[in-house]
């Protein structure tokens, strides 16, 4: 199957003209783009998608979140259709005191146009943590930095025509937010709205904000595996795309099959994706927003004790099951009441997914979990259960 980096081959020679005008996988490769390190080359004012990857084509893997990355660099610096077009307002800006990471930069296209690519989440532990955050939370600091950018573009660049906005993962869900909150007179501005895999919102946030009338020009993408497109909810409709790889890999907008113009549709999503996106709501419909906030909080300051990046934790699972398991013996009975109700909630809700899909035949391990009283037991054998699980597929 190709990929986006095989379009890039392959169109990569042709400008942006009327002939070969912007498509589909245009707009994947421009929501990508502000996932590049941009923090690590001095830039001016008049710098451009082909001048900065010319200087990033010569780094080494650490700089770059994915693998694939590194070549997209290579096609873009070379490419006739991205490389001439001028990029400015690189903002990033993560600060731990208010859980944000967020970085963004504009991309000027042909005819007066704007594309503003927001940066999904990162390679630190802050990033992760604010992404965890919408899941109790409506305006997550990164959203209403993604709000003001976008604002700000429009009052910087007065003549624009109009803009398009997009990014992968977190970025995704950043566009999606600027785009339904900007105030009503700037709206007629936005052309269309591309989210790769971008998480969804709460239904109080879709219920308190017209998603409706910027339906026609979202343009949702999710893998058949998705996990992290499927947390919370999509009021607009989205694509199910083909990937070359399974489970949690197809967060991987590189391993997205194409065709010549566009994603290759699959038919629906797989099995494991509707049973995530099934346990998350039934967690959601059955715990508070300040029962999950104090678990991931609880959990976070864990992690960041014994780990500085994801990486740490997915070479190493095992360094936060002694810190995990002397939390759960310290914890005040009224964390520990809430701590037990969100995990059990969890469970039931993973039940019921398999259930939802079609599947009446679950482990007997996760019954045997379910019916457990010693809840410290039934914590580290989930913890345990989910080491395995990573190793399994890490090393696959």
């Amino acid at each position: 199957m190709a990929t986006i980096l095989d379009y890039l081959a392959w169109r990569g020679d042709l400008p942006l003209c009327d002939a070969a005008p912007l498509n589909e996988l245009d707009y994947v490769v421009l929501s990508r783009f502000s996932n590049l390190p941009f923090y690590d080359v001095y830039h001016t004012e008049e710098e451009t998608m082909g001048s900065f990857c010319r200087v990033m084509s010569h780094f080494p893997r650490e700089p770059f979140q994915i693998e694939g990355d590194m070549p997209f660099v290579k096609a873009i610096a070379k490419s006739r259709r991205f490389a001439g077009l001028r990029v400015t307002d690189y903002v990033k800006d993560n600060r731990p005191e208010l859980e944000m990471q967020f970085a963004a930069v504009t991309i000027h296209l042909p005819g007066d146009i704007l594309f503003l690519s927001f940066c999904g989440t990162d390679s630190t532990l802050l990033g992760w943590k604010e992404n965890l955050n919408m899941s109790f939370q409506n305006d997550v600091p990164a959203q209403c930095a993604a709000l003001s950018y976008a604002a700000k573009a429009i009052k910087t660049y007065p003549d624009i025509k109009g803009i398009y906005m997009g990014g992968h993962s977190k970025g995704g869900n950043l566009a999606a937010y600027a785009a339904v909150c900007l105030p009503k007179q700037y709206r007629h501005l936005v052309l269309g709205v591309f989210s790769c895999d971008g998480p969804g919102f709460s239904n109080s946030f879709i219920a308190d904000h017209a998603i409706e009338e910027m339906a026609d020009r979202m343009h949702t993408f999710l893998p058949e595996g998705s996990t992290v497109g499927r947390m919370l909810e999509h009021a607009e409709s989205y694509e199910v795309v083909k990937s070359t790889v399974s489970n949690l890999l197809q967060h991987d907008l590189y391993t997205w099959s194409v065709e010549p113009l566009q994603l290759e549709r699959a038919e629906k999503s797989s099995d494991g994706s509707e049973i995530f996106y099934n346990s998350v709501r039934h967690l959601i419909e059955e715990t508070t927003p300040h029962q999950r906030e104090l678990v991931l909080d609880g959990v976070y300051t864990i992690v960041t004790a014994n780990a500085s990046r994801p990486r740490d934790i997915q070479q190493d699972f095992s360094i936060l099951l002694q810190p995990l398991y002397q939390q759960l013996r310290t914890m005040s009975r009224e964390d520990w009441q809430v701590v037990t109700k969100v995990f059990r909630a969890f469970l039931d809700a993973y039940v019921l997914a398999l259930r939802d899909v079609g599947r009446s035949k679950y482990d007997a391990e996760i019954q045997e979990l379910r019916n457990a009283e010693n809840f410290q037991e039934v914590t580290m054998k989930l913890l345990r259960r989910g080491i395995a699980s990573w190793n399994g597929r890490t090393n696959s």
